[in-house]
């Protein structure tokens, strides 16, 4: 499974590189929303964990970009800190396809991936 982080955080996306190569993912990683779009105009991904808040372009401006400018159906999978329904709306709304509050473990990165990408 070909996956795309976008998060700011070194040590976040340590983690995350961590947890999804010992379920067998491939990873590239993207700092902000704009590395993320030229990311997804050159390769191929099965899905995409994008954090909210980040410098440059936020996931929910780089996700509507996704949508309509890139014209991308990847699967996209929020990771933020708030888990309020207001921002799961926000993020659905956005084309988002589903959310993943942080902090969170393995299994449930594994089950998110499971349901998202159908694989």
């Amino acid at each position: 499974i070909r996956v795309l982080v976008v998060e700011d955080s070194a040590p976040n996306q340590e983690l995350l590189k961590i947890h999804l190569e010992s379920i067998g993912c491939v990873c590239d990683f993207a700092s902000n929303g704009q590395e993320a779009i030229e990311a997804l105009k050159r390769n191929d991904y099965d899905i995409c964990f994008m954090d909210l808040q980040m410098p440059v372009m936020g996931g929910l401006e780089a996700t509507q970009k996704i949508r309509i400018d890139v014209r991308s159906n990847v699967p996209i999978v929020a990771l933020t800190a708030a888990e309020i329904e207001e921002e799961k709306a926000r993020c659905y709304a956005a084309g988002m396809n589903d959310y993943l509050p942080k902090p969170f473990d393995l299994e449930q990165l594994k089950e998110k991936i499971i349901k998202v990408t159908k694989m």
